[in-house]
């Protein structure tokens, strides 16, 4: 009996082991199957074979921004920023977190950056909420987020995505900033992403970084963003009183 009971726990054990390898798997591999590459000196981007016009106009459009991007930022790298690109959200998420990522990715997830690198579905692809543009426009916000991520890896999440939001010119309409009211100071620290969209974040994140710009000027935002200095050694404000602020001029 005691035999059979440790065969049986080993065999449970060898399933579980088998499982946690076949679910995480697909995330050590994050080229698609059979992909091509295009590259420069700030771009390396794989793609899927029947990809190819989409992977070229992303490819275009990160070209045509990254240097940009990165002097605005002041980050002086050599090191390319590497973009996947995928023909479906199912070869996306599966990359990013596993096969479990399919019981709860959102409907409208098209992609993300990961350690700097890029993530996305093809411009092409058909996504509910989505079109040809928003994808392309949001692979730059990626771009955005790769290279803030070598500035500083530990920028709170509203930071980062105000940031990403803003460099990459996705200005909120005034519909979609009356979808919610203003975040209360405490929201603006989540660090979850479902959290973050359902509250306006990308909406209001964008304004808070415009905020900052317009009212104490780039410098003090680049300043903020290393991570080397706090709200009031930046701006001379506590987190508190700029959130008012910013109350203010959302208001106005």
């Amino acid at each position: 009996m005691k035999k059979q009971t440790k065969k049986r726990k080993l065999a449970v054990i060898l399933v579980i082991m088998t499982l946690l390898v076949v679910q995480t798997l697909p995330v050590f591999f994050p080229r698609p199957l059979g992909s091509q590459k295009i590259s420069d000196n700030n771009i390396i981007l794989y793609y899927q074979a029947k990809g190819e016009q989409g992977a070229i106009e992303v490819f275009t459009l990160l070209k045509e921004k990254a240097e940009e991007i990165r002097s605005k930022m002041n980050v002086q790298s050599d090191k390319p920023t590497k973009v996947f690109l995928y023909q479906s959200q199912f070869q996306l998420a599966i990359r990013e977190a596993g096969l479990i990522t399919m019981t709860f990715a959102p409907s409208w997830h098209i992609g993300d950056s990961h350690n700097g690198n890029i993530m996305m579905v093809s411009p092409y692809t058909i996504v509910k909420g989505h079109t040809h543009e928003t994808i392309l426009n949001a692979t730059l916000h990626e771009l955005v987020h790769s290279i803030v991520f070598t500035l500083n890896s530990d920028l709170p999440y509203f930071w980062d995505n105000g940031l990403a939001t803003y460099l990459s010119a996705q200005e909120p309409t005034k519909a979609e900033l009356g979808s919610w009211p203003i975040p209360a100071m405490n929201e603006m620290h989540t660090e979850n992403g479902l959290t973050f969209s359902n509250m306006g974040g990308y909406a209001y994140s964008y304004k808070y970084i415009e905020f900052l710009d317009k009212t104490y000027g780039w410098e003090k935002v680049l300043e903020f963003s290393s991570g080397s200095m706090d709200y009031s050694e930046v701006f001379g404000k506590t987190e508190k009183e700029l959130y008012d602020e910013w109350c203010c001029y959302m208001n106005k």
